[in-house]
């Protein structure tokens, strides 16, 4: 599922775009639940927030949805990393058309992790296209191609700081990157999976269409990442090495 081309660009742009993982039935199965579950909005399950024309289930256990993860996302993070325990969810979000940002750090471009001095470390973002996206304004998950090496560079120079604080380290570089950022939406049909490195900055775009864009996202890690007795040698290795754990890393 996971070939050298998808390798090149995951290690290059820091993102890559798998596709035909996804039978249709399953595909359709899950269109149909994303379809229930904005009927339902703001109930079932939906948090509320200050701009509902970008919504999401953080903490979704839809078995159509589930299906998606168990069938094909698990599979594909065994490709990628060295180990990757399963996880009982999916974020599930939504992109309402009228969608749009002032362009800021935050909806428009983040790195995810948080803010607290230590960040939530993982290795792989999955987002998996539930509806289309064919144009820079229908609502799609953008990009910064590269930015996963500038920010494992950045995250490099403080390596020797006993006291820092990642969470700011990050919100400060964000603002560097986002004063020239060039961001891309990778066109996806509905079934496309993109994967992105962890410390690739994304967003999302305007949705100026007349169509709802849905999309499922999971971060995956590597079991040492998460594994409490594990979890702190782990956490100095991938600041040091933004490869580690990882099946290939670059020549």
């Amino acid at each position: 599922m996971f070939r050298e081309t998808h390798w090149a660009g995951l290690v290059s742009r820091g993102y890559t775009v798998v596709s035909g993982a996804i039978d249709d039935s399953t595909l359709h199965a899950a269109q149909d639940a994303a379809s229930q579950l904005n009927a339902l909005h703001p109930d079932g399950g939906w948090e509320r927030s200050r701009n509902e024309l970008w919504r999401e289930v953080r903490y979704c256990r839809q078995p159509e949805f589930m299906a998606i993860a168990t069938n094909v996302l698990d599979p594909l993070a065994l490709e990628i990393l060295d180990s990757a325990p399963p996880l009982n969810f999916v974020q599930f979000a939504s992109t309402m058309p009228g969608f749009a940002t002032k362009g800021g750090v935050g909806r428009h471009f983040h790195l995810d992790g948080g803010q607290d001095q230590l960040l939530g470390l993982f290795n792989v973002i999955f987002g998996v296209a539930l509806s289309r996206v064919a144009s820079d304004t229908a609502g799609g998950f953008h990009v910064l191609p590269g930015s996963h090496d500038k920010y494992a560079a950045e995250f490099h120079r403080h390596l020797d700081d006993p006291n820092v604080h990642w969470g700011q380290v990050k919100l400060d570089y964000q603002r560097v990157l986002l004063v020239e950022a060039q961001l891309v939406v990778p066109r996806l049909e509905a079934g496309d999976i993109i994967v992105t490195h962890s410390f690739l900055a994304h967003g999302t775009s305007a949705n100026t269409s007349d169509a709802r864009r849905d999309m499922l996202f999971q971060r995956r890690a590597a079991a040492p990442l998460w594994d409490e007795a594990t979890q702190a040698n782990a956490r100095a290795a991938f600041m040091h090495d933004p490869w580690a754990f990882f099946r290939k890393r670059p020549a």
